[in-house]
Parts: structure tokens; sequence; C-alpha cells
């Protein structure tokens, strides 16, 4: 498979491309973003992608290894921005080729180390939770899953384990070969992720924070609220160049911003029309039955895949379970058992500030 490389302010880097099906998750053609940045006489990779499937040509480990071959420095780190597939695919096989240390945040680590942990119940019993209550809002029959956790398919396809050599937390510097690299703790798309500040040429290695939609692991993996705060950081420190996790990110300090400000757009719409279904209804709904009136147009990331029995919009669902989440903690939306489904309804409160919301789109004044 040929991959378009460019050359950055810090180095190069691959965009990475993220198919619209599901198909594309099992035959290589999602892959994270990787970028190479050269200090003096040392390199550091940032996420390494997508590895070739005994199934199919088409991953990204040839092509990684064909252009680290060509550097001239040492490569010092990678640096894993979290345990998705498509950043780890690639991680084993590069530092035993090249000798590098593993980087990752320590929330993310168990996985990397494991990927199959994410079929698991220790996976979610680490945040003080079980299977059965995270699965609860989403009235699962029984033996069903919700989304990427069937066993087989995560050994035959993304089952490479790497050891993490260094945890990095928020604020935490990397020094290589000269350059010192901020660690940005980016959660929201997931526990672990994270973002690499070079402030010297203004450029942020942002991860996954611009995926939509985003969370897609159900809560607490899944954070919307997080998330809020990982997009106004972002927006704070004012990058003039944005690399992302997939696509083909942004070029100057103004593009950067209305990225940014797009990205949390798209959330705010998500927020609103949550509450806004709910209140236009006048009952409770199931969040399978939101998914339609929330999220009425295709995106990139919003298919059906495998329950274990059947099919459902599971990455759609869980980005409404995690804003659920948040307006229950703000008062807008309550969760309701009825007839043994779980359900939510907008609370007069919620009702309220959804028409203030409302009013202001009519009126072109909602930022």
């Amino acid at each position: 498979m040929i991959f378009f490389w460019a050359e950055t302010p810090d180095g190069w880097g691959i965009p990475g491309l993220h198919g619209p099906w599901a198909e594309d998750e099992l035959d290589g053609y999602v892959q994270s973003g990787v970028y190479l940045i050269r200090g003096r006489a040392e390199n550091i990779l940032i996420d390494t992608g997508n590895w070739t499937t005994p199934d199919y040509d088409n991953g990204m480990g040839e092509f990684l290894i064909e252009k680290l071959d060509q550097e001239k420095n040492d490569l010092k780190y990678i640096l894993i921005t979290h345990f998705h597939y498509d950043h780890t695919g690639n991680a084993a096989v590069l530092k035993k080729r090249y000798g590098a240390e593993i980087v990752a945040h320590p929330a993310d680590k168990p996985i990397i180390e494991d990927p199959m942990l994410v079929t698991k119940a220790e996976n979610l019993k680490r945040f003080g939770t079980t299977p059965a209550e995270v699965l609860a809002d989403f009235n699962l029959a029984e033996g069903e899953s919700l989304g990427l956790s069937d066993p087989e398919i995560v050994r035959r396809h993304w089952n490479r384990p790497v050891e993490v050599d260094v945890t990095v937390d928020d604020g935490d510097v990397l020094e290589v070969g000269g350059l010192k690299l901020e660690i940005m703790h980016l959660p929201g798309h997931c526990p672990g992720q994270i973002g690499v500040w070079n402030k010297h040429s203004g450029t942020l290695y942002s991860a996954d924070i611009m995926h939509f939609p985003t969370p897609l692991g159900p809560f607490p993996i899944g954070d919307a609220k997080a998330h809020r705060r990982s997009i106004e950081r972002c927006i704070e420190i004012k990058p003039q160049l944005i690399l992302e996790g997939h696509g083909l990110s942004a070029y100057s300090a103004d593009s950067a911003l209305r990225r940014l400000l797009h990205m949390r757009r798209q959330q705010e719409d998500i927020e609103y029309w949550i509450i806004h279904v709910l209140a236009r209804a006048g009952r409770p709904m199931t969040i399978s039955d939101l998914v339609p009136e929330v999220m009425p147009v295709k995106s990139e990331l919003d298919y059906a895949v495998s329950t274990g029995i059947g099919m459902r919009r599971c990455y759609a669902e869980c980005c409404i379970q995690t804003h659920l989440i948040w307006h229950i903690e703000k008062g807008n939306a309550l969760r309701i058992n009825e007839s043994g489904q779980v359900k939510f309804a907008a609370t007069a409160r919620g009702k309220d500030w959804a028409s203030e919301v409302h009013e202001a789109r009519r009126a072109n004044k909602w930022s």
C-alpha cells in the first residue's frame, strides 16, 4: 500500500486515514497519523499505525521501516498517544528494530501491554466499575457486548502487545536531542490519551481529540466532559500547527483555531440535540431511540458493528451515553427505569436550557 507523507517543521508526517465503514477496521484501512520529530542526533516517533494483517497487504509497518531506515539520528522514543490498535500496531516491531523506548500514559499502559485486556472485566474494574454497570444504560440482550470486544477479533487483528518503558503524565517534559516536548493529558476519547506540544515550533500533536463522533467508548472509558476540557486546553495554547491522529490537520494559527472550534461545535451540537429531542418527545427514551434523532447524518465512525448477537451503532450510542451522563451531572437529564428498560428524560432545567440554545441558534447568535 502507498502512503502519502510530507515534511513538517519538526520532521515528517504520514496523515492517518480512517475508513467510513466497519469493514475498514478489519482490513487495515484504519491508520493513525504517524509523525517524526528530529532533535540533535535523536528522534522521537509519535504513534505507529496499523500493522499488515495476514489477510491483507495494506499495513503501514513496511512503509515506516523504509522511512525510518533513512534517518541518520537514533530513534530514542516511540510515543503512543493512546491504546487504540491503529496507533499501537507497529510499536513492538519498531521497538525491536531500533531499540527505542516506548512512552505512554499510565491509564493506557495496561492495554498497550496486553490488548486482550479490552475484552476482560479487569479493564473496567481498575476504574472502579464493572461491565454490568457500564453497559446497563444500553439495554443489551443477554450475551451482547458493545463493540470491539470480541476476543477472537481482537486476538486475530489487533493483539500486538509491547512493553511500555516510560510513563508520562500532564506537564511532563520529554527531552529529545535538545528539544523539550511537553506532554498534554487529553482524556475524553479514552482515559490515557496524550498529546505532544512543541512550543518551539508551535506544533501540537493532538492525537484523536478531533475524532467525531467522540467519545466512542462508554463512560468511564469515554468521557464527554473530559473531552470538552481537552478541546479547551488545546485552544488555550494557541498552536500554529495541529497534526492530528487522523486527517490532514491544520497548517496555520487561524486554521488551527477554526479546526478546534469546529470540533467544539460538533460536541455542542450533540449536547444540544440530546436534550432537544428528549424535550420534544415529552417522554423517556432509550439511547437507541435517540441515535437516529441525534445523529441523523452518517459520520466517519458511525456504523453498525457486531454486539455478538446483533448489530448496533455502538460508537454513536457511546457518544450519546457519555453526553447523557454529563447532562445528568448538570441536572439537565435524569435516568429512569421503565418496564425493565433504562431510559432518559429531560428535566425542567434541561428543557429551559435547550429552549435558550434553540432561540440563540435561530438568531444565529450561538457561538
